[in-house]
């Protein structure tokens, strides 16, 4: 008897540590999209057969900034990068995140592409939410793709 409850608290205690080490965000595929497993800089990816790509990174708020910050020295990185800023808005999700998202154009190959990143940064974790592809394609996706951003839940 007492093996069989030495055993039951070492299996809670193992589901409690799970649940703290999972990727502590909520976010459904978008339809149209499929998940793409291993993917090790990513908590998440998708795409469409089309080539449109959604994923997630999650990385520690550290240093400790609020949304301004992030989406400001993303912002920056971007732009060195070659990106061409579009516009940028507020978000709030249906569970009442609130994030900033960021958009972008950039030529690849001769092509339009269409970059969203849209961020919401909690106490411990910021998460960058990127969606893009190419423009026509894009277009197609992008109102699954505001869907899901509407239903992600940080965690």
């Amino acid at each position: 008897m007492k093996r069989n409850v030495s055993m039951l608290l070492l299996c809670l205690a193992a589901s409690l540590l799970g649940i703290g080490c999972g990727p502590g965000f909520k976010l459904s595929t978008p339809d149209g999209f499929v998940e793409l497993e291993d993917q090790e800089e990513y908590a998440f990816r998708a795409t469409t057969a089309q080539g449109v790509v959604m994923s997630v990174r999650v990385e520690p708020n550290r240093p400790k900034g609020n949304l301004s910050f992030w989406t400001d020295a993303i912002d920056l990185k971007l732009r060195n990068l070659g990106y061409t800023a579009e516009a940028s808005r507020e978000v709030k999700t249906k569970s009442g995140a609130v994030g900033k998202q960021l958009r972008y154009t950039r030529t690849i190959y001769d092509r339009p592409h269409i970059f969203w990143l849209t961020v919401f940064v909690t106490d411990a974790d910021v998460f960058v939410l990127e969606t893009g592809g190419d423009a026509r394609e894009f277009d197609k996706a992008k109102d699954e793709v505001g869907k899901a951003i509407e239903g992600f839940v940080p965690g």
